[in-house]
C-alpha cells in the first residue's frame, strides 16, 4: 500500500472519529432539548388545565366540569408533546386529543427512538363526574430530531467524501517529489540498473538522488561488462565449458546442453571425462597438460560422447584459465563446435563429386561407343547396303524381258533403301554426325525439323542466339537433354506447343524447354521410377550447372543454367 493511500486512510479515520464524536454530541444535545421541551410543555399543559378547572368550579352556571371541559379540549386540539384523555366516572373515554402530525412522513429508526425518548410524564386530575389524564408524547419532537440528525449525516457524508478527494489530490501533489524516488529505488531493487533519479527541489532529496545515481552508474558499468561476457557465452553457437584445476566442470552453457544432452545441474562439479570417449582420454590428458603450460590449442578435430552415448565429431579450442592475482593457471576454457554434419556433408559432397565424375566418364565412354558404333554402321553396313543396291540394279538391267526377275530385283532395291533409311535414323540417334560437323544449333534445328514432320499437329519452336565454340561435353549433353525433354513431352504431356530456347552469354549457357501440356506433381518424382527428368538433372548438375523444374496444369518448364566451357 502506497504512502499516499496510507496517509489518506489515516486522515479519513481521523475525520470519521471526529464526525462520530460530533454526531454523538449532537444527539445528546437533541435528547436533552427533547427532555426539556417535553417537560416544559407538560408543565404548561397542566397549568392550563388547572386554570380552566378552577374557573369552571367558580362558575357553576357553566355546567358540570366534565361537560364544560370537553368542548374546550376539542377546540384546543393537539397539545405539543402531550396527549390529554377525558374519562367519565365509569371509566369510559369521552375524549382524547389527537396525536402530533408534525413530520409524520418521517419514521426514525428504533434505536434512535429508544435513545431519544425521555422518561414518561403521566398526571391524572379528578374532576366532578370525571377524570382527566395528561401524559407526555414526544414522537413529534423525536421525528424532528431525526430529520435534523439525518440531514447532518448526509451533509457530513458529502463533506467527508469531498474532503477525502481533496486530501488525496493534495497528498498527491505534496508527495509528487517522493514518488520518483520510491519508483527509482523499486526499479533498482528489481535489477534495472539504468534507473536514474531526477533533480529535486528539496535539498535532502537531491542529495539522495545524486548519490543514488552515482551508485547506479558504477554498478551498471560493472554489470554490463559481466553481462556481455555472459551473453556471449550463453548465446554463442559453440559449446563452452570451464574446467577447474581438477578437470571438473564448473561452467556449462546452453549450447553445451543442446550438443551433449546434459543439463547444467547434471554436469556441474563432475569430471570432464563424462563426455570423453575412452579411446580419447589419453589425448585429453595430453591436451590439458599442454594448456597448463599457458599455451592454447586451436580447432583440434576430435570426438566426444553425448548423454545418449552417441559419438560426435567436434572441433575443440582450449585456452588456459589464468588468474592474474595468483599468477597461475587455475583451469581451462574449452569451446567446442559440432562438426558431424559438416564432415558428413563433406563426405557426401566428395562422394557425389566422385559419382558425378564417374557418371561423366561413363557417359563419355557411352558417347564414344555410340560414335564408334555409328561410324561402323555408316562405313560397314552402309557399304553393304549400297552394294546390294548396285547388285540388284545390275540384275534388273540384265533381266530385261523377264518381268518376274525385274520385279524381284525392284523389291530388293526398295528393301535396301528402307534398311538404309532405318540405319541413318539409328545413326542419328546414336550420334548425329551434324553435331561434329555443323555444331549444336544446326543439329537441334535438324532434330526439330524431323519432329515437326513426324508430328505436324504440334507447334515446335527453337530460339537461340549466337551459340558457338562450346565444348564437346556441353554440346552432346545439351543435345541429349533436349532429346529426353521431347521424349517425355510426347509420352506424357499431351501438349500442342513446345518451345526450346538456347541462350548464351560470356559466362553461362541457359537452356529452356517449355510445353503447354497437362503437367504433373513434382512431389512424386522421388518415388517415381521415371528416370528421364532425373537424367536431365544429373546431366546439368554434372556440368556444374543449376537445374530448375516447374510444372502445373498449364504446362511444364525445365530450365538449366550451365557455365560455358569453350573448345
Amino acid at each position: 500500500m502506497s504512502l499516499r493511500v496510507r496517509l489518506n486512510l489515516l486522515i479519513a479515520l481521523i475525520m470519521i472519529l471526529f464526525l462520530i464524536g460530533l454526531s454523538i454530541t449532537l444527539m445528546k444535545s437533541s435528547k436533552k432539548a427533547i427532555e426539556e421541551g417535553v417537560e416544559s410543555s407538560h408543565r404548561v399543559t397542566l397549568q392550563l388545565l388547572d386554570t380552566f378547572i378552577t374557573s369552571s368550579v367558580q362558575n357553576p352556571e357553566w355546567g358540570y366540569t366534565h361537560q364544560v371541559i370537553q368542548p374546550f379540549l376539542v377546540e384546543l386540539g393537539h397539545v405539543r408533546s402531550n396527549i390529554i384523555s377525558l374519562y367519565d366516572l365509569n371509566n369510559h373515554l369521552l375524549y382524547q386529543s389527537p396525536e402530533s402530525t408534525y413530520r409524520q412522513e418521517i419514521t426514525p429508526p428504533l434505536w434512535f427512538k429508544n435513545y431519544m425518548t425521555p422518561p414518561q410524564e403521566l398526571n391524572a386530575k379528578i374532576i366532578k363526574y370525571g377524570r382527566l389524564i395528561v401524559e407526555s408524547a414526544p414522537e413529534g419532537a423525536i421525528r424532528e430530531a431525526w430529520y435534523h440528525t439525518r440531514s447532518f449525516m448526509y451533509i457530513s457524508l458529502i463533506v467527508f467524501l469531498l474532503m477525502n478527494i481533496f486530501v488525496y489530490m493534495l497528498l498527491g501533489r505534496w508527495l509528487s517529489s517522493i514518488n520518483p524516488l520510491l519508483k527509482g529505488i523499486e526499479d533498482f531493487g528489481q535489477g534495472n540498473l539504468k534507473t536514474r533519479l531526477p533533480k529535486f527541489d528539496v535539498p535532502d532529496f537531491q542529495k539522495i538522488a545524486t548519490n543514488f545515481n552515482k551508485m547506479g552508474q558504477s554498478l551498471e558499468k560493472f554489470l554490463n561488462e559481466n553481462k556481455i561476457l555472459a551473453l556471449i557465452s550463453q548465446q554463442t553457437a559453440d559449446a563452452i565449458m570451464i574446467l577447474d584445476a581438477d578437470q571438473k566442470i564448473n561452467f556449462w552453457n546452453h549450447s553445451a546442453e543442446n550438443m551433449f544432452g546434459f543439463k547444467k545441474k547434471e554436469v556441474l562439479g563432475k569430471s570432464v571425462k563424462l563426455i570423453v570417449p575412452k579411446n580419447k582420454l589419453g589425448e585429453l590428458k595430453s591436451n590439458l597438460s599442454y594448456t597448463h603450460k599457458n599455451k592454447k590449442i586451436q580447432n583440434l578435430e576430435t570426438r566426444r560422447v553425448t548423454k545418449s552415448k552417441k559419438i560426435i565429431d567436434v572441433s575443440i579450442s582450449i585456452s588456459p584459465f589464468y588468474d592474474p592475482d595468483k599468477k597461475e593457471v587455475i583451469g581451462d576454457i574449452v569451446s567446442m563446435r559440432d562438426i558431424s554434419e559438416k564432415l558428413k556433408a563433406e563426405r557426401s559432397k566428395k562422394a557425389l563429386d566422385q559419382n558425378r565424375k564417374l557418371t561423366g566418364i561413363i557417359r563419355e565412354k557411352i558417347e564414344d561407343e555410340r560414335r564408334s558404333l555409328a561410324r561402323e554402321l555408316h562405313d560397314e553396313l552402309g557399304q553393304y547396303v549400297s552394294a546390294i543396291k548396285i547388285f540388284t540394279q545390275n540384275i534388273k538391267n540384265q533381266a530385261k524381258g523377264n518381268d518376274l526377275i525385274a520385279t524381284s530385283a525392284e523389291s530388293v532395291t526398295s528393301a535396301a533403301n528402307q534398311i538404309y533409311d532405318g540405319m541413318h535414323n539409328i545413326i542419328r540417334k546414336l550420334r548425329p554426325g551434324s553435331l561434329d560437323n555443323l555444331g549444336l544449333v544446326e543439329t537441334i534445328n535438324d532434330l526439330v525439323g524431323v519432329w515437326q514432320k513426324q508430328y505436324p499437329s504440334m507447334k515446335i519452336t527453337f530460339k537461340h542466339n549466337k551459340v558457338e565454340n562450346l565444348s564437346e561435353e556441353i554440346s552432346i549433353n545439351i543435345y541429349r537433354i533436349i532429346q529426353e525433354g521431347m521424349n517425355n513431352c510426347l509420352k506424357h504431356a499431351d501438349a500442342s506447343e513446345v518451345h526450346i530456347d538456347l541462350i548464351a552469354d560470356k559466362r553461362y549457357l541457359k537452356i529452356s524447354f517449355r510445353d503447354n501440356g497437362k503437367g504433373f506433381d513434382t512431389k512424386i518424382l522421388k518415388s517415381s521410377k521415371q528416370f528421364g527428368i532425373a537424367g536431365m538433372r544429373e546431366r546439368i548438375q554434372g556440368l556444374n550447372g543449376k537445374f530448375e523444374l516447374q510444372s502445373n496444369e498449364k504446362g511444364t518448364i525445365i530450365t538449366g543454367l550451365i557455365p560455358i566451357k569453350k573448345k
